[in-house]
């Protein structure tokens, strides 16, 4: 219930910023903000801009690779380099380079940024 409230919360967010088009406070400033959903739909579009993400770590993979899931419940493939370290449940903003080439498409990371979504609301 947490996540879907999360989730939920994040939708909110995600739709408001989608629509003022302002930056992310504190964030590093990215050409575009959009969700996984978005990156797959249209990935040239997308290919070798920077983005900024937000999503739960849902699995982690060889070397410093990681899946990352967001609201459109799609993961996404992140490339961290060594020293950037995420954990299966950990919620990040990640501040990289979308790559489309020709393969599965993935976000080579500049900066994980750990975040926290509060929902409000009550409950579980």
């Amino acid at each position: 219930m947490r996540v879907l409230s999360a989730t939920i919360a994040l939708a909110g967010i995600v739709a408001a910023h989608d629509i003022s088009r302002g930056q992310v406070a504190d964030a590093p400033q990215a050409d575009e903000y959009p969700i996984i959903a978005e990156l797959y739909s249209d990935p040239a579009k997308h290919a070798d801009k920077s983005v900024l993400i937000y999503g739960l770590v849902i699995e982690i993979g060889p070397g410093s690779t990681f899946l990352l899931q967001d609201v459109s419940q799609h993961p996404l493939k992140i490339v961290a380099t060594p020293g950037m370290r995420a954990a299966v449940g950990d919620q990040l903003m990640v501040f990289g380079s979308f790559h489309a080439d020709g393969q599965e498409p993935f976000l080579a990371a500049k900066t994980l940024i750990p975040t926290q979504v509060v929902a409000g609301g009550g409950c579980c």
